[in-house]
C-alpha cells in the first residue's frame, strides 16, 4: 500500500530532516519508489542532506500556485534514481499560495510512488497542520531532554486530533547517561509522548559528516546506518529489532 508519511516534530533541531533524507535513501536502498518533498517553506535545508542542493529550478509553491507543472519541480537522484525529489523554495514564504491543493498533490503522487515523505518544518501552525492532515502517517522526531519530549506530546495531541496515525523516533539516544540515571529510560519517555517506537537512533557524531557532504549515512561506518534501515523495515511492515541500546535501558 502506498503512503503519504509526515516527518514532524514539536522543537526544531532533533534531526528531522537528517531523519526524512536518510529514511529516502534507505527505501529507494529497498527498490521503492520515493518522492521526498521538503515541506520547511522558510528554512530549507534538506537538498544539502540529499546532495541535490544544485539540481532544483521550480520547487514546491511553483507547483502549488500553478507556477510551473509537477514534473518541471520533480528532480531524480543521481546515484538512487528511483528516489526523486521537489525542493522547497530558496526564500522564506508565510502562506504558500494555492496551501489548498497540497493534499490534493500529495494524493496524485501517490498513486506513482511507493512513498511520499514530507519534511514538515518544525511547530505546530497551520501550514504543518495542512501537512499532517495530507498524510497516511506520521513520524514524530524527538531527543531524549525535557523540552524536546514535551514538544511531541503536543504533536501527539494534534495528529490524534486528525486522526492521523503517528509513530515516535527517539534520536541522539545516548545509553550511558540513561543508566546513570541523567536522561529518562526508553520506557518513560515513550510514555510520555503516549506513541508507538518505530525507531531508536543513537548518538552519532559522524551523523554530520555525512549529512554536510550530501552523503547517505545509511550503508556507512555510522552506527546510525543500520537503525535508519530498520525504521524504514518497519515502515513497510516489516519486523526488525531495536539494537542493543534498547534492550541494556528496557526495564
Amino acid at each position: 500500500m502506498n503512503k503519504i508519511v509526515g516527518i514532524v516534530s514539536g522543537k526544531g533541531g532533533v534531526g528531522k530532516t537528517t531523519l526524512c533524507a536518510n529514511l529516502a535513501f534507505a527505501l529507494a536502498g529497498m527498490n521503492k519508489k520515493v518522492m521526498v518533498i521538503d515541506g520547511d517553506l522558510n528554512l530549507k535545508n534538506l537538498d544539502i542532506l540529499l546532495g541535490m542542493t544544485d539540481n532544483t529550478v521550480f520547487d514546491l509553491t511553483d507547483v502549488l500556485s500553478g507556477g510551473c507543472r509537477l514534473d518541471k519541480a520533480v528532480v531524480s537522484h543521481e546515484s538512487y534514481p528511483n528516489l526523486h525529489f521537489i525542493s522547497a523554495p530558496a526564500g522564506p514564504v508565510s502562506v504558500p499560495r494555492g496551501i489548498e491543493k497540497f493534499g490534493d498533490l500529495c494524493e496524485r503522487l501517490k498513486e506513482a510512488y511507493d512513498f511520499v515523505l514530507v519534511d514538515a518544518p518544525a511547530g505546530v501552525g497551520g501550514w504543518v497542520r495542512t501537512i499532517i492532515k495530507s498524510c497516511d502517517e506520521c513520524i514524530v522526531v524527538a531527543t531524549p531532554d525535557l523540552t524536546s519530549l514535551r514538544d511531541a506530546q503536543r504533536m501527539s495531541q494534534i495528529t490524534a486530533e486528525y486522526g492521523i496515525k503517528a509513530r515516535l523516533v527517539l534520536n541522539r539516544v545516548v545509553p550511558k547517561m540513561i543508566n546513570r540515571g541523567l536522561l529518562s529510560n526508553v520506557d518513560d519517555m515513550m510514555d510520555s509522548i503516549s506513541l508507538p517506537l518505530i525507531g531508536l537512533l543513537p548518538l552519532d557524531e559522524k551523523i554530520i559528516v555525512y549529512s554536510n557532504s550530501g552523503r547517505p549515512a545509511v550503508g556507512s561506518d555510522s552506527v546510525c546506518s543500520e537503525p535508519f534501515r530498520n525504521i524504514a523495515r518497519r515502515l513497510c511492515g516489516q519486523k526488525a529489532p531495536l539494537g542493543k541500546y534498547w534492550r541494556k535501558n528496557k526495564k
